[in-house]
């Protein structure tokens, strides 16, 4: 029977039990009157048949839909807040190692590191859990869970892309990042699907906000602790506070023993691109779900792939090594035929995509501009518009800064009468042409 003729005849089935439970009344009681008894089976015939329908499939269990991203971060948030803090003191003759051991079997985590958060001698424990990182901190008598700061930010190590890195609500995965022994790390949360990014500060225990940056309404917004402020003084605070010395953890371990073994672990980026390139190993493409195992979320290409089928099955026109985030590293952008390209970082030993260009009206390169390698989207190929979005990445493969540089105009050229934007602010036709003399070419290898 199908379920079309199935739900016809419980329907059915309700109107007469309905009635029936109605008749009965009127028997013992003698209130209720036929004319009664046809309006309220009337009205039952009027029920809407999405709502019966619904009504079977749950009874059935047999409802049509499956958990989205949304359901699990709320899932998660629930579980958040039910769950209380984790404390523990050790017991005689426990070391720390022994504490942080018990509490990743306890908690059943699957992945974790060890790092050197603040100044003192004891490292302190980073796990994933439910998509999210937790920190533990130990003082030779006791485990506590560092708590993070009272301003829902969160450390999430999923989450979205920042919309204009490339245009879609991809998901993708957060490494944790942080100043080994000066107490300053950077989480990330979203909200209302937008990518927040937050600056924290560890003291007595616990985190303290300083630094917030989040794109709203197409535009790069970045604050302090207490007000909006400019993004120039952003980036300024960023490295008069230390921020700019951000590492991420880039590797996660089975067991407290691999991950004490292996604290400070670092990697060589070229040899861990030559080896994408040589075939030796795959990059991350993108990312497919929320999982604390990472490795099993990740959809990854190889050089092969890539190669064949990027973007326009053309095959890759040339590859660069070339430091694009200032970290004194060389990372890696390969090109096509058509202009399209794509940007490779390396975190531990994994080969990462920062970002996608799609040619013609979005052709991205790598240039200086006040001091800083960035990498400039541009748009210069249509009539009545120039346009430059111009993106600053860190060593984290986070963007740090983000600002356009447009021209709009009609016909083929523009006059001093046309719109000129930097920042979100009105310039003039020669402030615009200075800025876009700034931006240098950086030379391929």
């Amino acid at each position: 029977m199908g379920m079309k003729s199935k739900m016809k005849k419980k329907i059915n089935l309700l109107c007469i039990c309905l009635l029936g439970i109605c008749l009965c009344a009127c028997q013992e009681t003698e209130t209720v009157s036929e004319t009664e008894i046809e309006q309220i089976v009337s009205q039952e015939e009027q029920v809407e048949p999405q709502e019966i329908e619904q009504s079977i499939l749950e009874e059935e269990d047999l409802t049509e839909y499956e958990l989205t991203e949304d359901d699990l971060i709320e899932s998660d948030t629930n579980e958040e807040e039910s769950r209380t803090v984790y404390n523990r003191v050790l017991e005689d003759g426990e070391t720390f190692l022994d504490g942080y051991n018990n509490l990743i079997l306890e908690e059943d985590v699957k992945r974790s590191a060890l790092i050197y958060l603040d100044e003192d001698d004891i490292p302190e424990l980073l796990v994933l859990k439910n998509g999210e990182y937790r920190l533990y901190a130990c003082d030779d008598t006791q485990i506590t869970e560092i708590a993070m700061a009272d301003d829902g930010s969160k450390a999430n190590a999923y989450g979205p892309r920042h919309i204009f890195e490339n245009y879609s609500r991809d998901c993708t995965f957060y490494w944790f990042e942080y100043v080994p022994y000066q107490g300053l790390l950077r989480v990330h949360n979203s909200v209302d699907e937008e990518r927040c990014d937050y600056y924290l500060r560890y003291e007595d225990g616990s985190f303290v906000l300083e630094l917030e940056a989040k794109f709203v309404d197409t535009i790069w917004h970045t604050y302090d602790a207490k007000q909006e402020i400019d993004n120039e003084d952003f980036l300024s605070r960023l490295f008069d506070v230390g921020y700019d010395e951000l590492i991420p953890c880039g590797y996660l371990y089975e067991n407290i023993a691999d991950a004490y073994e292996n604290i400070g672990r670092t990697s060589n980026t070229r040899e861990v691109l030559e080896d994408f390139i040589n075939g030796k190993i795959d990059a991350v493409y993108s990312v497919e779900e929320v999982n604390d195992i990472p490795e099993e979320s990740f959809v990854m290409i190889s050089y092969e792939e890539l190669y064949n089928s990027y973007i326009m099955g053309d095959g890759i026109g040339s590859i660069n090594y070339v430091d694009f985030d200032n970290d004194g590293e060389e990372e890696l952008v390969m090109e096509d035929y058509m202009g399209n390209s794509i940007f490779f970082d390396v975190i531990g030993d994994t080969v990462y995509c920062v970002i996608r260009a799609s040619g013609t009206a979005d052709i991205a390169y790598i240039v200086e501009m006040e001091g800083k390698r960035v990498i400039a989207r541009t748009d210069l190929t249509h009539g009545g518009r120039q346009c430059y979005d111009i993106f600053q990445y860190d060593a984290c493969g986070c963007v740090v800064d983000f600002f356009g540089l447009y021209a709009y105009f009609e016909g083929s050229s523009y006059t001093e009468e046309d719109e000129f934007w930097y920042r979100e602010q009105e310039i003039t036709m020669e402030e615009f042409e200075e800025k876009v003399n700034s931006i240098q070419d950086i030379p391929s290898e």
